[in-house]
This record gives structure tokens, sequence and C-alpha cells, in this order.
């Protein structure tokens, strides 16, 4: 009998359920813990067990840039009464609003997108821009706005040059 608890109890120790002295392991420092150790697998693989919930599942690594990479074709004059997203651009002491290759400017607590002027500067290209080569020189062109680049200290920003 006493051996069959025994057997019992040294099976339940094995899954976690209770821990006897046989299961006990030294740590560290001396002392005596109930607790099983981890094996790692190497420097930078981590745990070979890990526990893990559905919400550990994301990424860690989310991305900077909206998750449509389709650029976002909208007429000149639309208006929209929430905030875009983008950046605030100064031209002429003026606030626009840039987002992808569309500008916004304010009206009556609202938005409207508007052709940019000549000479605005935007920090990034749209995605979908094309190359076109004119007098040698390298300009952009995207939803019928042409981008010429020009260093602005140690980057590059690109100036609005005209429309195709």
């Amino acid at each position: 009998m006493k051996k069959m608890i025994l057997s019992i109890a040294i099976a339940l120790g094995s899954i976690g359920l209770i821990s006897t002295p046989a299961m006990a392991r030294e740590t560290r420092s001396g002392a005596m813990s109930h607790r099983p150790t981890v094996e790692m697998r190497g420097h930078n693989h981590g745990p070979r067990v890990e526990k893990r919930s559905v919400r550990h599942m994301v990424p860690s690594v989310r991305p900077s840039v909206r998750p449509s990479v389709r650029p976002v074709s909208r007429p000149i004059g639309m208006r929209l009464s929430a905030r875009p997203a983008g950046i605030v651009l100064n031209f002429g002491g003026v606030n626009y609003i840039y987002d992808n290759g569309i500008f916004y400017s304010t009206l009556n607590r609202g938005y409207e997108v508007i052709r940019p002027h000549v000479g605005m500067i935007v920090p990034s290209l749209p995605v979908g821009h094309t190359v076109i080569i004119r007098n040698n020189i390298r300009h952009f062109a995207h939803n019928g706005i042409l981008y010429r680049p020009m260093r602005r200290g140690t980057s590059i920003v690109y100036r609005v040059e005209g429309f195709i």
C-alpha cells in the first residue's frame, strides 16, 4: 500500500500537481526550490517551453505606415468632416495637411482636398509615384503632380514643381 501511495505521489509530482522532497532542486544560493528548471536552447533562442496566450501572438513590430499600400485618390474639392491623417505643412503662413500625395486645407470646421501650390515642400514621396526625366533632371510624378528632389540639411525633401 505504501508503495502505491508513493508511486502516485511521484507521478503527481512529476506532472507538477504536488511537490515532493525528491523533486526539489537546489538553487544557486543553496536554497531548495520546488519549481522545475527551464532548459535554455541557446543565448538567442529563449526558453524551450513558453506559455503564450492569444494576445501575445500579435507581432511585436507594428508597421509605421498605414496597412493599405495602394494610394488613396480623392478628387479636388472633396470635403471631409474629420481631420485626415497626415502631417501639417506651412506654406505662405497657411497650414495645410499632406497625406500620401493628397493636400488638404481647412474649410469651415472641415477639410477640403486642394491642388497644391507650386513651391510646397513635402518630406516624402507618395506611394505609387513614377520617375520622369525632364531636362536631364529626375522628377517624380503622382496623381498629376510633379515633384523634384532637393537637399535640405542632411535629408532629401521634395518640392512641388508643377502639374502634368
